[in-house]
């Protein structure tokens, strides 16, 4: 009997272990396909008193690239402005996304490939499922945080909402949300 036990308890421990271990969950990671050349963007929009729209983009290579647009028409019509904005989804195509890059300025702030990797790899995990929103003033504009998805099928971007402060407090609940908004909030252009 006592020989029994000894060969049991072994075998109950082993199985044990081997449970926990396979039932612990490890963080999946989606590196972003090699043909995504913009990662994320950061930026300030605001309508009242005149057009004003400002922010950065951020590369695969870890560049900061810069832009500025202002305007004094109290309620310009988007035909007007020389700026591509994604649709009601949120998608924008590559070549409208490539128009605007070319609208920017490449900063002198580049994005170490560590710590773009470390967020970068976050982006494909950063869901749009639950989000907390209400409002917070009048005519302050938005400040928005977002990554980008890239569909290589259709070559469309799809722009996530991270984090929006301003007129609307938009806060998506997903950790990779708060992690990378946190990071690009730290982003000196």
């Amino acid at each position: 009997m006592k020989r029994l036990v000894l060969m049991i308890i072994p075998a109950l421990i082993c199985g044990v272990v081997l449970w926990f271990t396979s039932s612990c969950k490890k963080e999946e990671i989606f590196i972003p396909p090699a043909s995504q050349k913009i990662l994320f963007q950061c930026y300030y929009i605001n309508w009242a008193w005149g057009y004003s729209h400002s922010g950065f983009f951020i590369d695969r290579e870890g560049k900061v690239m810069v832009y500025s647009q202002s305007g004094y028409d109290f309620y310009p019509h988007p035909d007007n402005i020389d700026w591509n904005f994604t649709d009601n989804q949120g998608n924008i195509s590559e070549q409208a996304l490539m128009e605007n890059m070319q609208k920017t300025t490449i900063s002198n702030t580049v994005i170490d490939q560590g710590t773009l990797k470390k967020y970068a790899d976050k982006i494909y995990l950063v869901k749009e499922n639950s989000y907390t929103e209400y409002q917070n003033a009048n005519d302050m504009g938005a400040f928005v945080y977002v990554c980008y998805q890239y569909n290589e099928n259709t070559g469309t971007y799809k722009q996530v909402i991270l984090l929006q402060n301003g007129d609307w407090v938009r806060k998506n609940n997903n950790k990779y949300a708060k992690q990378i908004s946190d990071w690009l909030q730290t982003i000196e252009k």
